[in-house]
């Protein structure tokens, strides 16, 4: 996608974070954007982009699959067209794979995974139309590498990161290119509205922090991952690293594949420890 400039991108999880930075970005770069957010009060403040033939904006749970057909169904009747669409929405879990509910497992996977199934299936139809097209997968640093207590997330963004990748594969000689995201820690609401039922440290009495933790750590604004994201996009990369910690650890992962875990949770835990006593 050589430039945004009157292309009709879709964005879930619009309402705040990333999502928010890539409506701003892509409005300022000249698309026309259809936003949508589980929580509607948080699109009113994207109003100032964009009129109604600019800025689509609408209520979605993306792990409903129904839902999503009809919404894709209402961009292209809003706009005529669609040129893109970012899978963007997601929401965190915090919890030992041995402690972990079905029901909590069930809840980020609907979100996190079927929600990129469910937006890529009903968006690539139209897709498969325009002259050149993107898909955008947002998987996560822990699509790359595993830590304690997030073996739902992590198995969710390992899920995104396998299917985009066959997806990338299958779409080879068409017009649409598929791009996957990886972003380290980014400075979102992921954390604070996610479920912590563990910490990272093993410790209970350290849950009620996880949040501030991330926050603390989190090294990239929505800002610069959104303006990473679009460059990506217009250059058709199939992978996008965003954070010099997600480049670091994707480097220490793919040198020690088998034992990564053994030379960075100690150093993670310890961190962990440092920060948690300034909170």
């Amino acid at each position: 996608m050589k430039n945004f400039n009157n292309k009709v991108i879709a964005v879930t999880g619009a309402g705040s974070g990333i999502g928010r930075a890539l409506v701003i970005g892509l409005r300022a770069a000249g698309a026309r954007v259809a936003a949508s957010d589980i929580v509607e009060a948080n699109l009113q403040v994207l109003r100032e982009y964009g009129d109604e033939s600019e800025l689509f904006l609408a209520k979605l749970d993306v792990s409903d699959n129904a839902a999503m057909k009809a919404w894709a169904a209402s961009v292209k009747a809003h706009f005529g067209v669609i040129d893109g669409v970012i899978n963007n929405a997601g929401v965190a879990l915090s919890c030992h794979a041995g402690d972990q509910p079905r029901e909590q497992m069930e809840w980020v996977f609907g979100v996190n995974y079927w929600g990129v199934i469910n937006g890529v299936e009903a968006f690539l139809p139209e897709l498969l139309t325009r002259p050149e097209a993107c898909v955008v997968n947002i998987s996560s640093l822990f699509g790359l590498m595993s830590v304690p207590s997030q073996s739902s997330y992590n198995a969710t963004k390992f899920a995104v990161r396998g299917y985009s990748e066959s997806l990338r594969q299958d779409l080879r000689d068409t017009n649409v290119k598929v791009v996957t995201v990886h972003p380290g820690g980014i400075k979102t609401n992921i954390a604070n509205n996610g479920r912590h039922l563990n910490s990272i440290t093993g410790n209970a009495a350290d849950v009620e922090k996880t949040a501030d933790l991330f926050n603390s750590i989190a090294a990239t604004t929505p800002e610069k991952a959104a303006a990473v994201i679009m460059r990506g996009m217009r250059k058709s990369k199939p992978r996008v690293l965003i954070g010099g910690d997600a480049v670091l650890l994707d480097i220490v992962q793919r040198l020690f594949p088998s034992c990564y875990d053994r030379i960075l949770v100690p150093l993670m835990n310890a961190g962990t420890r440092m920060v948690l006593k300034r909170i």
